[in-house]
C-alpha cells in the first residue's frame, strides 16, 4: 500500500501546486458572491483542507489531455460542495473542530452555517452548468442527492441492528459520490464524455476506499465511536482492521486496473494517485503535508 518515497514526493509537489491554484480560485469565486454579507462566512466554511477531490479532478483531466485551467472551475465547484457538506456534517455529529480550527457552526453559529452552506451548494452547481453544461450539472445534482442520502443513512442508522452490508451502501453514497463526481467532471472538462462511465466507476471506488481509510483512523477514538453510528457500523463490518486493510488493497488494485484500461501508456501520477490519496489518510508522515 505504501508508495515509494520518490514517487510520493513528486506527487506531493504537484498536489501542493494544484492545491494552491484551487485555493486562489475559490477565493476569487467567493469574492464574487452576490450576497456580499456572507462572503467572510463562506470563506471560513471553504477554508483549508487537502483538496484531494479537486486534485483528483485536475489530475484526471490533465491525463486526458486537458489543461489545469480547463478543469479548475470544476475543482472549485467540487471543493465548495465538499466544504458545505462538512459544515453540515459537523452540526449533525456535534463536532467542535474542523481542519484545525473551530467548526463552522461553532464559529459562525448554527443559523449562519446552514444558510451559507445552502447558498454555496447551488452556487457551485451554477459554476458547473455555466462552464461545462447540462450533463455536468446533472452529475453534480446526482452527487449532492447521494451525499444527502448517505448523511441521512448515517444519522438514522442503528449501528447495533443494521446489517454489515449497510456500511458499504452508506459509504458509497456519503463519500463515493463526490469522488465519483470529481472523476466525472475531470472527463467532462477534458471533452471525453465517452469515458464518463469509466470515470464514474473509478471515482466511486476511490471514494469508498478513502472512507474506509478515514474510518480506520477515526475508530481509534473511543469517544467518536460512541457518538457516531457510522463508526459502530464500520467496526461491525470490518470485524478486524485486517479486513479493512485488505479491502483497501482490493479496491486500490481495482482502481489501478481501470486506470490502466483508460491510459494505455500509463502516466505515473494518475496511476499512483489512488495509493497517494489513501497514504495521505493513513500515514502520519504523508498526512503532515496535508494538514489544514
Amino acid at each position: 500500500m505504501r508508495l515509494d518515497d520518490s514517487v510520493s514526493a513528486a506527487i506531493s509537489r504537484r498536489w501542493e501546486s494544484v492545491r494552491a491554484l484551487i485555493d486562489d480560485a475559490i477565493e476569487r469565486y467567493l469574492e464574487g458572491l452576490p450576497e456580499a454579507a456572507v462572503v467572510e462566512a463562506a470563506k471560513y466554511i471553504a477554508r483549508g483542507g487537502k483538496r484531494l477531490r479537486g486534485f483528483l479532478l485536475v489530475s484526471f483531466a490533465e491525463a486526458l489531455g486537458a489543461s489545469v485551467s480547463d478543469a479548475l472551475d470544476a475543482a472549485v465547484a467540487v471543493e465548495l460542495v465538499h466544504a458545505s457538506s462538512l459544515a453540515l456534517d459537523d452540526i449533525i455529529d456535534e463536532d467542535l473542530t474542523r481542519r484545525g480550527s473551530a467548526a463552522a457552526w461553532v464559529r459562525l453559529g448554527l443559523k449562519k452555517t446552514v444558510m451559507v452552506s445552502n447558498i454555496l451548494i447551488p452556487f457551485a452547481q451554477r459554476i458547473v452548468y455555466e462552464r461545462y453544461g447540462a450533463v455536468a450539472l446533472e452529475r453534480t445534482v446526482r452527487a449532492w442527492l447521494d451525499i444527502s442520502r448517505g448523511e441521512v443513512l448515517d444519522a438514522f442508522i442503528d449501528g447495533e441492528r443494521a446489517g454489515k452490508e449497510t456500511y458499504m451502501e452508506m459509504v458509497r453514497l456519503k463519500t463515493g459520490s463526490l469522488f465519483r463526481l470529481s472523476a466525472e467532471l475531470g472527463a467532462i472538462a477534458a471533452g471525453r464524455i465517452d469515458l464518463l462511465e469509466e470515470a464514474s466507476r473509478l471515482g466511486e471506488i476511490l471514494g469508498i476506499t478513502y472512507q474506509i481509510a478515514d474510518d480506520i483512523r477515526d475508530s481509534s477514538d473511543p469517544l467518536k465511536v460512541q457518538r457516531e453510528p457510522g463508526l459502530k457500523l464500520f467496526l461491525k463490518w470490518a470485524s478486524s482492521l485486517g479486513r479493512a486493510y485488505s479491502t483497501i488493497d482490493f479496491f486500490l488494485a481495482k482502481a489501478q486496473r481501470i486506470i490502466s484500461s483508460i491510459f494505455k501508456d500509463t502516466q505515473y501520477i494518475i496511476y499512483e494517485l489512488p495509493r497517494f490519496i489513501i497514504n495521505a489518510m493513513l500515514y502520519p508522515r504523508v498526512r503532515s503535508a496535508a494538514t489544514g
